[in-house]
């Protein structure tokens, strides 16, 4: 926080995620109920009596709806990823301040891809112990006293995984180093995305939020490296 604070250069690039979310979800808000709608109004029979009107108006509105909550959620998960030029201005910022070496610059391609590397990997990782969990849940009810706590440190260190991307990828640490660097320093890693994780539950906080923990992860991996 007071790195953005005495940092006015920084301002702009924090502010990208917010701007992001909010194009999209301006965006999905305007396909449902200007496009979601009216098609599905246009599917329904027509009727000249206003009673009669009453239930296609009331469907055309929910699946409007569906569509603009739908494309909420949707948001939310994309403006990391289409975030990940700013970002990466502020790991730039981060790394000089700390003295940390100079690398190659990777072009704006690739650092975009790099934001959905971030979200694909977490996903590919996590979902498939998430789902375990559920159906283990599911199964055998009682289990959820020792499931649960596995479920919340599982979410942490998804979300430390994620963060820890916007760094790692610049300097061109690969899947197997990640997974040693978060292995031999577990605690630290788990701290951090507890802490991030708790903040990130607040309201629309994990999309303004973020350029600030992409500065904290920028801190903490280039001491673990050290």
């Amino acid at each position: 926080m007071g790195l953005f604070a005495r940092t006015s250069q920084l301002w702009p690039w924090a502010l990208v995620p917010t701007i992001v979310f909010l194009v999209l979800v301006g965006a999905f808000g305007s396909l449902g109920m200007f496009v979601a709608r009216p098609w599905l109004l246009e599917l329904l029979p027509e009727s000249t009596n206003t009673y009669g009107r009453l239930p296609s108006d009331i469907a055309g509105f929910g699946f409007g709806l569906v569509v603009v909550v739908l494309g909420w959620f949707l948001s939310l998960i994309l403006a990391g990823p289409l975030s990940a030029p700013a970002l990466e201005r502020i790991v730039d910022v981060v790394e000089q301040e700390l003295g940390a070496p100079p690398r190659e610059p990777i072009g704006f391609v690739r650092e975009l891809f790099c934001g959905f590397r971030a979200l694909l990997g977490a996903l590919a990782i996590g979902l498939p112990l998430l789902l375990l969990f559920w159906l283990a849940e599911m199964l055998f009810p009682p289990l959820v006293v020792l499931t649960l706590p596995l479920h919340g440190a599982l979410s942490a260190l998804l979300v430390a995984w994620g963060l820890f991307d916007y760094p790692l990828t610049l300097r061109g640490v690969g899947f197997r180093e990640r997974l040693r660097l978060m292995r031999a320093n577990l605690p630290a890693a788990l701290g951090f995305g507890v802490a991030f994780s708790l903040v990130f539950w607040l309201p629309c906080c994990g999309v303004v939020l973020l350029p600030l923990g992409a500065a904290a992860a920028t801190r903490l991996t280039l001491s673990l490296r050290r």
